[in-house]
């Protein structure tokens, strides 16, 4: 059955109402021999509402789509079966093979020539269209594609068993539906397939309507055929279904204005968006998700009601747009590169990138941090910054600058299964994620580069910070009738200032600031100070040892996407490696099947694709006892070490900063390399502003006083409390970091609580 301006209309319908209106005109809602059930599956509304979380998740699943389908499509124009082992075995290599280098190339028409979303409809509903010059889909073909779900044919999933697309369970893109606004959820979806892969010129376009049925026994989702049962279609001659190419910057542009002859279109009815431009927050919202996506999309508003100086944007690789911004630290800005060995025999490449410290009333293009799961450019789970927090990495000076993205692409099905929800937003419970957590933990909290930019950040912290030694002397009367509450900031002996904290591995400063290193592209050598490529370790029953070698190769050499090193083994024991600033060390963890007194050598050989080497390194192991770990002896030597160091340091460590009005009144610092407690109190917290406008000039000292000491009183016992807590064990961070949300609370009533309140205490009457 063919009926293009049945198609027409719905195209040019830009809202839900509209579209139900046009089908009530054709007299479909109500025709049940015109609707059949999506993925062939009465139930379908549990798979669709399975899927993604958010919109913008959901519609990431799209346009993940877009990318398969763009790479399918060259792969069969060139007569190649996407199955065999002539297609490309990775989508890196499909995009190389068809696109070339697109680091190099022109993104924008790129983007225009192949992915290409945009918003029409209402300002506060808008219709969101996604196009792709992909492979497209015969009519008779919807049904086991677009109008499937879970299983396509006998032969399994459409594209299950194809290594350069992202698809796998055949289900992703329905998460959009229950996104789609109204009481039907809406999806137009139009296709043609290129004659240069259909092999002929007189097949049509293909549309149908994806349409949701209410009914209290069973809710489904349906798509729309023709009278004869098969798939609407509407001719061969071409469609307007994409908004012009090379429109000037602020143009507003018609979104059907230019024709194309094939690929797909899918129009998605008042779409759960933000109330705005789409070129600003819900291009943010797609970057959250895709970092850096195998090809660039090109986002256009259509909308006149949005009307702005940008109309138009790329969503593309954002490490390097954040790179080139300056956001990132030097000695980060290319991904400092760690590889973690797993037990299934396969490598995860992970990359460190921490953003410097910005003005954060300014949100324009901020940073994402905390740790992603990433498969071509698209993130599948995450942690946020509490992961860098914890004692199993301790960075909390920098953890909300850090982002580390984990490579799961090169994982194989049943290794991402066991880490990865299907819904490609939330880690699995398994051993294997324990396990990569542990080594990458490892890895980041004795990392030489973070360990010093972490002290960094704290000591700019304390840069103007002051102490108000007369306040401190009255609150130290106070600690000295509370020995508990004492020992939070040292011993329990009264009355001196502590010492200053000695940090291990510090050493002795130099004045001036460092020459950052520069690594060159490729490496001329690996070796030890003496120029030997042999070194003998030795690891501790179930510890860990390291061996390091000096290069002269940027950072990213082991992670990057293009002329990375290829490191192979002949040993034993397989090391997590990092490199950072000239200095390549490698993690050895001990093997329960190496006895004690036992022996090992691990040869490691480095090349490239561009010739480099082969570098060939040898590590020696021998595994010795176990490090002493008598918790008794240890708390013992702790305590004599903190006595010594710290000798009657009951007086707490309170420092008076300035951290504007809108940041909160105190902060809880742990002392970078110890387990000193540091208090951090805002003198320009707005509380405080406050509190003094309520009072007379008179009382401005005692305002101050009990300001900041109540606060730092109230902290400390909250502090003594959580500190007998199992909770503060495993993430002290956390529990600091609920104490000043608790504390900011108690700023708002500390000044009349300690000033108002005891005078109106009640008096004890003459008569008793």
């Amino acid at each position: 059955m063919q009926d293009r301006k049945f198609l027409e209309d719905l195209l040019n319908a830009e809202s839900e109402q509209d579209a139900v209106a046009i089908l009530e005109e054709n007299n479909l809602l109500n025709d049940d021999t015109r609707w059949c059930y999506l993925g062939n599956m009465p139930n379908n509304e549990s798979v669709a509402l399975a899927q993604a979380s958010s919109p913008t998740a959901a519609l990431v699943e799209k346009i993940t789509n877009g990318i398969d389908a763009v790479l399918l499509k060259h792969c069969k124009s060139q007569g190649i079966d996407p199955r065999s082992s002539s297609a490309p075995d990775s989508m890196a290599k499909a995009v190389e093979k068809y696109f070339g280098d697109l680091s190099s190339g022109e993104i924008r028409k790129t983007g225009e020539e192949n992915l290409v979303l945009y918003a029409t409809g209402s300002k506060s509903s808008p219709c969101l269209s996604l196009y792709d010059a992909g492979e497209g889909q015969l009519a008779k073909d919807f049904p086991k594609t677009f109008c499937s779900l879970i299983f396509g044919d006998k032969s399994g999933s459409y594209k299950g068993a194809i290594p350069f697309v992202q698809g796998r369970f055949n289900m992703g893109s329905s998460g959009a539906l229950t996104f789609c606004g109204g009481e039907r959820k809406l999806q137009l979806i139009v296709s043609r397939v290129p004659n240069d892969v259909a092999k002929t010129t007189d097949h049509e376009w293909a549309f149908t309507i994806v349409c949701f049925f209410p009914c209290q026994h069973n809710p489904s989702w349906k798509y729309l055929v023709g009278s004869d049962g098969n798939i609407i279609t509407a001719g061969i001659d071409s469609l307007g279904l994409l908004p012009v190419a090379n429109a000037k910057s602020g143009a507003i542009l018609s979104p059907r204005e230019r024709l194309v002859d094939s690929g797909t279109l899918i129009k998605m009815y008042d779409y759960t968006a933000p109330r705005s431009n789409i070129c600003g927050e819900l291009y943010k919202k797609i970057e959250d998700h895709l970092i850096c996506p195998k090809l660039p999309l090109r986002i256009i508003e259509c909308r006149p009601e949005y009307s702005a100086k940008v109309m138009g944007v790329n969503a593309w690789d954002s490490l390097e747009k954040w790179k080139n911004k300056g956001k990132l630290e030097e000695d980060f800005k290319d991904g400092a590169g760690i590889l973690i060995p797993l037990s299934t025999g396969e490598t995860i490449p992970a990359e460190i990138r921490v953003f410097k410290t910005t003005d954060a009333s300014n949100d324009d293009d901020q940073p994402q941090t905390g740790l992603r799961a990433l498969i071509n450019g698209q993130s599948h789970a995450k942690r946020d910054a509490q992961f860098f927090r914890n004692k199993n990495v301790e960075k909390e000076h920098i953890a909300g600058s850090i982002l580390v993205t984990l490579d799961c692409t090169g994982l194989g099905q049943q290794s991402r299964n066991a880490i990865l929800s299907s819904n490609r937003e939330t880690f699995r419970d398994h051993p294997l994620l324990t396990e990569i957590f542990k080594k990458l933990q490892k890895e980041l909290k004795d990392h030489e580069g973070l360990v010093a930019l972490n002290l960094k950040r704290y000591e700019e912290k304390l840069a103007n910070a002051v102490d108000d030694k007369d306040g401190i002397n009255a609150l130290e009367e106070l600690l000295a009738t509370d020995p508990e509450l004492a020992e939070l900031f040292g011993s329990t002996l009264p009355g001196k200032v502590a010492a200053k904290t000695a940090r291990s591995g510090t050493g002795v400063k130099i004045k001036g600031e460092p020459l950052p290193f520069v690594g060159e592209e490729f490496p001329s050598y690996f070796h030890r100070g003496d120029k030997s490529t042999t070194v003998d370790i030795e690891v501790p029953c179930n510890d860990v040892a390291r061996a390091s070698f000096q290069t002269d190769v940027k950072n990213n050499y082991l992670t990057r996407g293009k002329y990375k090193a290829k490191i192979s083994y002949v040993g034993n024991i397989i090391p997590t490696e990092r490199l950072f600033n000239g200095k390549l060390t490698f993690t050895f963890a001990h093997d329960k099947k190496i006895a004690e007194g036992e022996s090992f050598t691990t040869e490691v050989t480095i090349t490239d694709n561009k010739g480099s080497g082969p570098f060939k390194l040898v590590i020696n192991g021998v595994v010795v006892a176990a490090r002493v770990t008598d918790e008794n002896k240890e708390k013992k030597k702790r305590e004599k070490s903190e006595l010594k160091a710290f000798a009657e340091a009951s007086r707490p460590d309170i420092q008076e900063v300035k951290n504007g009005p809108e940041n909160p009144p105190l902060t809880i610092n742990k002392i970078p390399g110890t387990d000193r407690i540091q208090l951090l109190l805002n003198v320009d917290s707005q509380f405080l502003v406050d509190a003094k406008a309520m009072r007379s000039q008179e009382e401005e000292a005692a305002v101050d006083f009990v300001f900041k000491y109540g606060l730092a009183l109230t902290a400390m016992g909250l502090l003594d409390a959580a500190k007998k807590t199992p909770e503060w064990e495993i993430d002290d961070a956390g529990c600091r970091k609920q104490i000043e949300g608790t504390v900011a609370g108690v700023a708002r009533v500390i000044v009349p609580l300690c000033l108002s309140l005891p005078q109106k205490l009640p008096k004890l009457s003459k008569a008793a």
